[in-house]
């Protein structure tokens, strides 16, 4: 669900209601912002976290990965979102 400006968008059918105005445009730069989300690729051994882990602490190592997830949920291709 997504609040622009005083209308919730929470379906296709909701965004298409709006399609033409400001907050349509708004709301499409949201979608193909959550294209990709950063996601801790670092490599920790199993027990890290645990209260017998006595090694030093791993930096998390961002990386991006594609998640397509939001944007299939409103009915579009990854093909529609960047022509």
């Amino acid at each position: 669900m997504a609040l622009v400006s005083n209308k919730t968008i929470n379906t296709r059918e909701d965004l298409d209601a709006i399609a033409g105005t400001p907050e349509h445009a708004e709301f499409m730069v949201f979608l193909k912002g959550s294209m990709t989300r950063k996601q801790d690729i670092a490599v920790r051994p199993d027990n890290y976290g645990s209260p017998e882990y006595d090694g030093e602490v791993i930096a998390p190592i961002w990386s991006d990965v594609e998640d397509l997830s939001t944007i299939q949920r409103f009915g579009f291709t990854k093909a529609e979102m960047v022509a």
